[in-house]
This record gives C-alpha cells, structure tokens and sequence, in this order.
C-alpha cells in the first residue's frame, strides 16, 4: 500500500468509522512492520553510494526524502479516499440493485479522469 492509499484509509477510517481501524489486528501490525522496515532500507541506501570499484562508501545527503514523499502522499490522499469512497458507493449501490446509481457514478469518474 502507497503512502497515499495509507493516508486516504486513515482519512476514510476517521470520516465514516469513528477511527475505527479496517484492517484485521494481524494485519495492521505486520503493515506497521513493513512499513518500519522499508523506512530503515531507504535510510541505509540513502547513506551508502556505490562507487568505481564496486565498494561503498558514506555520503553526505541522503537521496531518497522520505519527508517529501510523505508530504507528496498527503497531498494525493484526498483524491484517494474519494475514489475508494466511490468505489464502494457504487459497488453498495449495484448490490442494492440501483444499476443506474451505479453507472452514475462510473461516468462521473470517468469525465474527471479526461480532464
């Protein structure tokens, strides 16, 4: 799961589940575990460079701005959380039989994505 599909969940657990967590236990422990774990790798590679002779060496600044691209994410949650949350409207809609409720909200998506 992307930064931003991280951020609009939370976003969509705050707004319509009281912050209610959807993921199962196991789940959110192993994500919050990956997602420790990828920040540690980035951090590592960030401080290391390959050089000629195919040994590694320190550097000064790190490559990867993991501060940016969380910032970057945030900015794209919303947009994210609104088509999750479309997503499911439309699916609850088609299982309510609302066939054109459904269609409705496909069009609606499709005309934005053209702009």
């Amino acid at each position: 799961m992307s930064d931003a599909a991280n951020e609009a969940r939370l976003l969509l657990e705050r707004r319509y589940l009281d912050g209610r967590s959807v993921l199962f236990p196991d789940l959110a422990r192993d994500w919050g575990t990956l997602r420790e774990t990828a920040k540690r790798l980035a951090g590592l590679g960030d401080s290391l460079t390959i050089v000629a002779d195919g040994t590694a060496r320190r550097r000064g600044r790190p490559i990867l701005n993991l501060g940016a691209l969380h910032t970057a994410a945030r900015g794209r949650a919303s947009a994210q959380a609104a088509y999750l949350a479309d997503t499911a409207r439309a699916a609850a809609l088609d299982l309510l039989g609302d066939s054109g409720g459904a269609t409705a909200i496909a069009e609606r998506r499709l005309r934005t994505r053209e702009r």
